[in-house]
């Protein structure tokens, strides 16, 4: 008995080496949506010593055939991401094969969660995990549409605010709920770089709900760490900065 209990122990401990080894999942939800799907795309790089690189990005389709126009807007989205990674890939694989072991068992895994999907607006955040010699990264991106056109938004399309009056208002929520310290030395410089008409070119990572507009700061965008720093500013109570034609309720 005590052999058998002795054998069982070291199977688990195999095995919960091997989950560690294989690194964390992460999956796309947009299940609360009526048409969207989205499929998660993987693709492992290997060689002969094993995985080099795994890559993941979301692949998104209609259950109904409606929505071409949002549809077209987030394949735009992920044929980018795609782009992106086969260069990735590719650059990786030729790393490995001069010898670079330490870039082994990297994985770059994007992935989407439904915030808001209405007549008016689409929002998904969009979210990253990087995993390489340098250790574990996290990444934030909104990805927002006008439900009716499909155009993505960008934050001054939805806030009636100039760039400048925009950065200080999300500087001013900062502050108060974070502190100073944590923003480094100049953190309205670098809101207002991320802030563009474009929203192609913008690198604010916002999303939309019913409720409000919630911007996902990292610690790492203004001095250095990981530790998340979202803010949210709630259409009721201050509806006013906002453009209506995004708001359901106010």
């Amino acid at each position: 008995m005590k052999k058998l209990t002795g054998i069982l122990v070291v199977l688990f401990l195999m095995i919960c080496s091997l989950a560690a080894a294989a690194g964390p999942e992460f999956r796309s939800n947009v299940s609360a949506s009526k048409w969207l799907q989205v499929k998660d795309s993987v693709i492992d790089v290997t060689d002969k010593d094993g995985l080099i690189l795994k890559v993941q990005w979301p692949v998104f389709s209609s259950k109904d055939d409606s929505h071409g126009h949002l549809i077209a807007s987030l394949k735009k989205e992920s044929d980018q991401l795609r782009s992106f990674f086969d260069k990735d890939m590719r650059e990786s694989k030729e790393l490995a094969a001069k010898g670079h072991r330490d870039i082994r068992n990297s994985r770059w895994l994007v992935f989407v969660k439904l915030e808001r999907d209405d007549a008016r607006v689409l929002s998904l955040l969009e979210q990253s995990f990087h995993l390489d010699l340098a250790g574990e990264r996290w990444g934030y991106e909104g990805l927002n549409y006008d439900a009716k056109t499909g155009k993505k938004l960008s934050s001054l399309d939805v806030f009636k605010l100039s760039k400048e009056e925009l950065a200080d208002t999300l500087l001013a929520r900062l502050t108060k709920k974070y502190g100073r310290k944590v923003l480094g030395q100049n953190p309205r410089r670098m809101i207002l770089s991320r802030i563009k008409d474009d929203s192609d070119m913008e690198f604010l990572p916002w999303i939309m709900t019913t409720e409000g507009v919630t911007v996902h700061f990292r610690s790492g965008d203004f001095h250095a760490g990981s530790r998340p720093l979202p803010i949210t500013i709630l259409f009721r109570e201050e509806p006013e900065l906002f453009n209506k034609k995004y708001m359901l309720k106010y």
